[in-house]
Formats: structure tokens, sequence, C-alpha cells
């Protein structure tokens, strides 16, 4: 089996070509296969397939090309490969990257590079043979835009490089035919890359075609003066090809050359076990290989750690061929434990490796920089600063001799560099999870980790990417080779930040850290110890100015500090992310540097501000539920308040880990008011969109700390929460113990109110579980409370649910009147939310009576109510309710639409009694339009999920798959779908009857 993603999108299988539809449906399949076994977000694949189109507009159209996708990998022989991402709104292709043209010609690349770095251009020159050769036509030829345009550039710039490393290696072994044979087609496509016209040039004038080698070199001078307004490096052949020796003992600007100079070789060693980092690697030789107006400088950025040295001294020697009059190595010393490298000393240095003797090195600054600047004029050589602090300690080794190349290491975002002279700068991140992993199989060996896999995955999360973290890890294991893993993992992670047993200081992470924070001023090195409190995903500066106890700005501005010294990195355009390994060196600061009192202080002033900030959220976004009782004053902190609905959505979207986040922290360190107090302010509206795993732990801490700080009211509170959480994710049983539990506590303290709330919430338990009557008889005991006691939003929530018993009961007149009568009240009281579930419950209602049309405008009435805030469930009911009333009025591609808009939207909440309905919809919808195959597909898959849950409330799903099941019956889709729909109606039946029973 082969995938083609080198030209137009193609699938071949058992010998022969599988058709892949149109040309959208292919573009999937190639955004995919583009990235094999990632997690595709959905706004990516838009953005490739339909460009600036609103994501939402284009869902039902994505389901569709997922649908048809599936289908053809089904028959290919990968029924499963092409997978929702649970938690995220992604897919994922799982095939083996092997079995894709583009990822085999990465991996034979990178064998072929290896090869070349050992010195064998005979195998390096068979691979790239083989990889060059897989090019059929343009890469990713069915995507089109910006975005594609990027990827595709990244391909082509790889196809381009592989073409250079073959020629090369063709040239080392003599064979100037194959490299001219091989460049030809080339050169008008590339017609003024100088590393491309340094090979042909020298292949020419190797193969004796002199002539040939001299007017395409004045040629390619005039094209590239043309095209790019600057001159190019490329020597004429005759000064390219003849050895320094033969050239005399003066440079082209008439300076002496040292007498018997020897081209410096200072690079460090390479490691034999580099490791990933093959994006950046691409970057790096983009940027190197760009026209630029004299020397070329790339500066190479990153936290402490993470391996830039590594990277780029792997880099320079892959490399070395460029550089033939060799290449400089300085360890500018700018955050270690010695002072720092002056410019004079490094120039200095940089002279006598380029032959100049001590006693001739100029003594003053200028006259030194003056000097290199002479030596390099006619040379070709790789300049590495490696370690530099800051701007001023570079500029002036940066030479301004062209065919020189320079490249910068530094902790620091050298600002002044990259944006005042223009140069480029590139940032190496952490590692990823597979090169993690291959890394420690490296420096452990491969039969330890292949035995222990889950040990290594353990120890390779530990690392948070960092390359010397790993290294760390692997050593300490590799010194104990009788322990197993396993044995290990626990007190690796306790010592990662300190290895007391090793000897040399600068190979623990804590002193590589300590160079960086040592660096720091007071304000700023205050608030990196303090940063080590906050446990969320990233921070925003006005929760580190609650943290530090200062305005926003002023955080703010030391945020940006630390962030260009990478002991913070950018999250977005106004947020923060520490690394996990940071943050631990910061924690351990803080504990030696803070006083107990002061760390306790901050985490106060930080839980008060997210309380208070997500209690302000919840009064824009749920003004009608009454805030959690006993707030903290503001007096040390400044609150967010929020202009409107929307922005406070926005920000407990940004919020929502970190909030989970401080839940835990309150009650790990004794703030057990906030812990219950964080989840009961942010329940509305986190359990709207999204997962509900983390609202569940948050409400699970929250009762415990409720229960520690004898809050009665905060426990009661706490139950219902959780138990709401529970019915959200339909563990119904979970849930009515949750509900008992506050209902048993708040009549023990009288209180009407909670007795009311935890009495209709168990109601709806008992609905949702069969038992309708006896739900019936409580929600009419509670109204009448509600009427008694004024409670307004009580009596439209019973009404509501009322209305939905009389319609299981299918008392439909009655069932309207309820809602109507609910929504009523919810329009009095302006609850816009509450107002578009009541709307969707009518139509659903309508729909069931005969009335689609009047349905459907129901639903587009509850769609824009729903437009004012976002909630995923409610919105995912009215596009499955708004789907089936387009079937039903015979508008079959609109139905297809919105059913598809509303199972993406299940598959973000995780609600799979969702999905089914949906695609019972989308089944109903194929089979009206005679489509048996695709309305097979997904009644089969509906089935399963119903085979695999629990509940009465699936019966009307579970029958209405069951008849669509009937109509398909006469094929042999159908006979196959019988026994599927018999397993899982015994299956959910006999569930049903266990869970009724209790």
């Amino acid at each position: 089996m082969e995938f083609v993603i080198l030209g137009q999108t193609a699938l071949s299988a058992g010998g022969r070509a599988v058709s892949l539809g149109a040309a959208k449906q292919r573009g999937l399949l190639a955004v995919l296969l583009y990235r094999p076994g990632s997690a595709v977000p959905v706004d990516v694949i838009v953005d490739h397939l339909w460009g600036n189109r609103p994501v939402d507009a284009c869902r039902g159209s994505l389901h569709a090309l997922v649908s048809r996708n599936r289908s053809v990998l089904r028959a290919a022989g990968l029924p499963n490969a092409l997978a929702r991402t649970p938690g995220a709104d992604a897919y994922r292709l799982d095939v083996d990257p092997e079995l894709v043209d583009y990822h085999r010609f990465c991996r034979l690349v990178d064998r072929a590079r290896r090869s070349t770095d050992e010195g064998d251009h005979e195998r390096s020159t068979k691979l790239l043979s083989t990889a060059v050769d897989l090019w059929r036509d343009e890469p990713l030829a069915d995507l089109r835009g910006a975005s594609s345009e990027h990827m595709r550039r990244t391909m082509k710039e790889k196809f381009l490089a592989a073409h250079l490393l073959l020629a090369a290696s063709h040239t080392r072994i003599g064979r100037y035919d194959e490299v001219i044979r091989r460049l030809e087609p080339l050169l008008l496509t590339y017609d003024v890359d100088q590393a491309l016209a340094r090979h042909w040039i020298t292949a020419l004038y190797a193969s004796g075609r002199e002539d040939e080698a001299r007017r395409f070199s004045i040629d390619f001078r005039h094209r590239f003066r043309r095209k790019l307004r600057t001159e190019p490096t490329i020597d004429l052949p005759s000064l390219h090809l003849r050895p320094r020796s033969a050239r005399g003992g003066t440079t082209r600007n008439g300076s002496e050359d040292p007498a018997g100079f020897r081209p410096p070789q200072q690079l460090p060693a390479d490691i034999s076990d580099f490791t990933g980092r093959r994006d950046v690697l691409v970057e790096l030789d983009a940027v190197v290989r760009a026209p630029a107006a004299g020397s070329q400088v790339v500066v190479v950025t990153g936290m402490p750690g993470v391996g830039k040295t590594t990277l780029v001294v792997h880099w320079a020697h892959r490399h070395r061929d460029r550089f033939p009059d060799g290449q400089l190595y300085l360890d500018a010393d700018g955050y270690g434990p010695t002072p720092p490298v002056t410019p004079e000393d490094a120039l200095g240095r940089f002279l006598r490796a380029l032959g100049v003797p001590a006693d001739r090195v100029p003594p003053g600054g200028e006259q030194r920089r003056e000097r290199f600047n002479q030596l390099l004029a006619d040379r070709r050589v790789l300049i590495v600063l490696d370690n530099v602090r800051n701007s001023d300690q570079v500029r002036p080794l940066l030479p301004t001799a062209e065919g020189c190349v320079t490249v910068v290491t530094s902790r620091t975002r050298l600002i002044s560099l990259t944006v005042r002279q223009g140069i480029r700068s590139l940032v190496v991140p952490p590692l990823s999870d597979e090169d993690r992993r291959t890394l420690l199989s490296r420096v452990i060996g491969t039969v330890r980790t292949r035995d222990e896999p889950g040990p290594t995955e353990t120890l390779a999360q530990f690392s948070d990417g960092l390359p010397l973290a790993l290294r760390i890890m692997g050593e300490q294991i590799t010194a104990r080779p009788r322990a197993s893993i396993a044995e290990m993992v626990d007190e690796l992670g306790a010592r990662l930040l300190d290895s007391p047993d090793d000897d040399e200081d600068d190979a623990k992470l804590s002193t590589v850290f300590a160079w960086s924070y040592n660096e720091l001023d007071s304000p700023a090195a205050r608030l990196f110890r303090l940063l080590g409190l906050h446990l969320g995903r990233n921070i925003s500066p006005a929760a580190a100015a609650a943290l530090l106890g200062t305005e926003p700005r002023h955080a703010e501005r030391l945020l940006d500090g630390l962030a260009k010294r990478h002991l913070v990195n950018y999250d977005t355009a106004s947020r923060y992310q520490l690394h996990d390994l940071l943050r631990r060196y910061a924690a351990h600061r803080a504990q030696q540097e803070e006083p107990a009192q002061c760390r306790r202080a901050a985490l106060c002033r930080l839980l008060d501000w997210y309380l208070l900030s997500a209690t302000n959220a919840a009064r824009v976004l749920t003004p009608h539920r009454r805030p959690v009782p006993d707030l903290p004053e503001p007096d040390a902190v400044e609150p967010l308040r929020f202009g409107g609905p929307a922005e406070a959505q926005r920000w407990c979207e940004a919020e929502r880990a970190n909030l989970a986040a401080m839940v835990r922290s309150a009650a790990d360190n004794g703030f057990h008011r906030h812990a219950w107090q964080i989840p009961g302010a942010v329940h509305e509206f986190f359990g709207r969109y999204g997962r509900q795993d983390d609202v569940l732990v948050m409400h699970q801490i929250a009762l415990e700390a409720a229960e520690t700080d004898t809050h009665q009211i905060g426990q009661i509170g706490t139950l219902n929460n959780l138990g709401g959480t529970y019915f959200a994710l339909h563990d119904y049983h979970r849930a009515a113990s949750a509900f008992e539990a506050g209902l048993r506590l708040a009549r023990r303290l009288g209180a009407s109110g909670p007795i009311n709330v935890c009495s209709h919430n168990l109601a709806n338990v008992y609905l949702k579980s069969g038992d309708v009557h006896k739900a019936v008889g409580i929600f009419k005991r509670v109204l009448t409370g509600c009427r008694e006691g004024g409670d307004l939003l009580g009596q439209a929530a019973i009404l509501h649910r009322l209305g939905d018993a009389h319609q299981q009961l299918r008392r439909y007149d009655q069932a309207a009147l309820c809602y109507r009568e609910a929504l009523a009240i919810r329009e009095r009281l302006a609850a816009w939310r509450d107002q578009a579930v009541t709307h969707e419950r009518l139509a659903a209602l309508q729909l069931r009576t005969g009335e689609p049309e009047a349905a459907l405008r129901r639903c587009e009435l509850a769609l824009a109510l729903q437009d004012r805030g976002r909630d995923d469930a409610t919105r995912c009911d009215i596009l499955i309710t708004a789907a089936d009333a387009e079937r039903a009025l015979g508008r079959y591609p609109a139905a297809l639409e919105r059913a598809c808009s509303a199972i993406a939207l299940s598959d973000g909440i995780a609600d799979s009694r969702r999905r089914a309905a949906g695609l019972a919809v989308l089944a109903d919808t194929f089979l009206a339009g005679g489509d048996r195959s695709d309305a097979y597909d997904h009644c089969l898959e509906a089935l399963a999920i119903i085979g695999e849950l629990t509940g009465s409330d699936l019966d009307p799903v579970l029958n209405r798959l069951l008849k669509i099941e009937s109509a398909l019956a006469p094929g042999p889709p159908g006979q196959r779908i019988a026994s599927t729909a018999l397993r899982a109606a015994t299956s959910t039946g006999s569930q049903t009857g266990a869970y009724g029973g209790a």
C-alpha cells in the first residue's frame, strides 16, 4: 500500500489504484497525510480546504468528507485509520509514515545525511537517488491557499536540499556527469539559488567544460543582480576551484595572507545520537541559503537545557563542505560561572586561529576587528558564537565579508540584532514526544527501553522535552545496569533538578537555570520565584500582578524581561508560559528565598483574583444565578470586570485549565474555601462547552474542601454541582447519589430553597431513567413551593421539565402548554440561554406532531438566541432537531450539513448519546435520499455506540435505528445490521433494566 502526496493525492493497494473522489476529498486526505499519526485541528483543516470561511460554516461539509474518506480507507483495508482525537477538535490519520511517499523521502534523506557525515558517499548517493525519484509532480496538488503554499514551499526546499546533498556526494566521488544530469532540470526553477549554481559550475569545470562554466557564472551574476539587487557570493570557476595555496600570498583586497595558513577547524565534536529537530534544521538551512548583502547571520535562541549548542554544532558539521576555509567557534560564556568573553578577547582568539602570530595581533578592539574582516574578505568561513549574553557582546564579532556565515546561540532574544539589523532569529522548542522516547532509547539502550515502555514514557514526560534532562536521567539509569527503569522512575523525578552524584556542575539543570536566574534584577527574580506557585498552563499579566501585589503593566514589563531571557515563553499575545522544569526550579527558589508567610500571601492574592474574576464573569454570563456565598473582599487585588458576554466567555475559555489548577492548588495548600468557591463560580458556564472531565475533578476536590471547611451551604451547592456534572455525563446513578446527599443535608438545615433545588435535580434523574410518573409527582410539589416563594427561575425550570415528562408520556398538548409557560417566564427574565433550550424542545414537539416547517422556524430562533454565548450541548440538540426537520421537508443537503455539524459538536463535548442521535438523523437522511451505503455505515456506527451505553433515554434513538435497519433489511447490508442491532438492543435492555432496578 502506498499514499502519494508528491503530486495529486493518490492511494494504491494491492498493485491497483484506489479512487479517492473529488478534489476536496483528496485534499482532506493530503492534509492528514502530511502529518500522519498527529492530531490536525479542525480550524487548520478548514483553512487548507476552504480558506478564510468560518469553521462552523464548514463543519457539515467537513464531516461528509470525513465520512467518505473513512469508506475509502475501510475498503482499502484501513477500517479505523481516520479517527477524531478525543478531547480535541481535531482529526488524526493513523497510518505508518513509511506508507506515505513524502515521509519515506524525508527518512531516506535523513539516512543519507548520516551516511554523508560518516564519509560514506556511495551509500548516500544511492539513498538520495531513491528519495528524489519519489517526486512525481507538484506536491499537495489538491490543496490551494496561503497555508498550503507554505507547506508546499517547505517540501520543495527539502527537495532542493536533497538534490544539493546528492550533488555534493556525487562530486566527492568524482561523478560530475551525474551531477550535471540531475541538476539540469532544476536550473530553470531555481535560477538564482547560489548553492545550486555553485554545484553546477563545479561539475562543468571539473568535466572540462570551462567555457560553459564561465559563461554560466557571468549569466548567473547578471541574473542574480537583476532579480535580487545585490551581489552573489559565488566565485568565478577559476578562483573557486583553484586551491588556496595556488592563489598567491594576498587576498582579493590586497591584504597579506598569513604564511602557512591552515584552515581552522574549531567546531566541538558532534554527538553520535543527535535526535529530532528536523524542522529547525530545515529552517536554518533556508535562512543561511537565502541571499544577503554581506555576510549571513542567524540567531538561535531557546530556554536553558533545550539543546541550542548541540543543534548548531550538529548543523555545522553537516555543512562543513560549504566552508572550505574553516570553522571558528567561540563559547562566549554569556551565562556561565566565569565572566563573559569580551569582544576584544574573542577577536584576538579568532585572529590567532586564522594564522596571525600572537605577537602580531593588534592591541585595540577596532584594529582587531579591521584585521579580522581583512582576513575573511576572500574566504568562506563559518563562525559559531555560542552562549552569547547580549547584542553588544556579539555585534563586533560579525564579519562583513561575503561568503561567511555566522550562527549565534543565546538564551536571550537579541532584539537589537534581530529587529534593528534585520537578522533572522530561530527558536529551538522542546523535543516532541516521539523524539524524547528516541533519545532516551539511544542513551539507555533499545533493549531496556523496549522491555519497559511504560516507565520509559514516564521518564520522557518528566523531561518536558529538554535533551539535558533526558541525558541526566539516561546516564543515571545507564550507571545502574541491574536496576529496572521502573525502580528508578520516582527517584529520578524527585532528583531531576539536582543530581548530587554528578561531579560536573554544568550537567545539573539547577546550575544551568541558575546562570540565567542570577542575572535578574530583584523585582524580576521575585516574580520568577512566585511564578512557581502558579500551577496553571499559562499566566496573564493581570494574574501575575495579583501574585506579585503590583500593577498589571509593571507585571507585564517583568514578564517580557523574563521572556527575553527564555525563563518564560510567550504563549499568546497577552499570555506567558513557564516550562514545567523551570516552574519546579522557580518553586525551589521560592522555598529557599521567600518566607513562608510571603508565599502564602502571594498564593492567597492569586486565588482571590481568580475567584473574584470568575464571579464577575458569572454575573455577566449567568445573571440569574446566585453567586457563591461568603466571597472574600477584593482588598489586595483588582479582579477583572467584563463589558459583555463575549468578553467574559473569552476569558473563561482562556482560563479554564488555570482555574482547574487553582482549585487543586487551593486544596493542597489549605485554602479550602477557595477550593469549593471557584468551582461553584464557574460550574454553570463550564458545563456549557468542552469535555466535562475537568469540571468533574474540580467538584470532587470541592466537595472534600467544603466538608473540611464545614460550610454546609457550600456542601449542598457543591453536591448539586457534582450531581449536575454526573448528569451531563449521563452517569445517572452517581448523579442521584449526589442529589440525595444534598437533599438530606438541606432537610437537616431546613433550607427550603436548597430543598427545592435538590428535589428538582433528583426528579430529572428519575425522568431520564424512565420513572416518569415519579418524576412528575416531585416536579409538581416543587413547582408549588417555587410559586409560594416567588422563585420565577425555579418555576420556569420545573415547567420545562414537566413539558419533557408529558412529551415522553405522549401528552403533547400538556407538554406544549408547559413549554410555553416556561418560555414566557424565561422571556420575562431575559434568560436567553434558557429560552433557546425551551425553543428546541418545542421544535422537537412540533416535529413529532407533524409540523416540520414550524419546527425549523423555532430552531432558527433558538440558534439566534444561542449565538449570544457558547453552549455546545444545547447547540448540538438544536442542530439535530433542525437537521431532522430539514429531512422531513426533503431538503437532504441541508439536513446532512446540520447533522454533521451536530456530530462535530458532540465530539467536542465527548457526548456519545448526542453523537448517536446525530448519526441516526444522518443515516435516516441518507436513506431517504437513496444512499443506502452511507445509511448503512452511519446506522452501524450509531448502533455500536448505543451498545456500549445505558439508560432508557436511549430508547427513542434505538427504535429509530431499528426502523432504518428494517428498511435496509432486504439487502445484504441490512442483514449485517440486523445482528448488530439485536446485540445492541439486548445489551441496552439488560443494562437499563439493571439500572432501573437500582
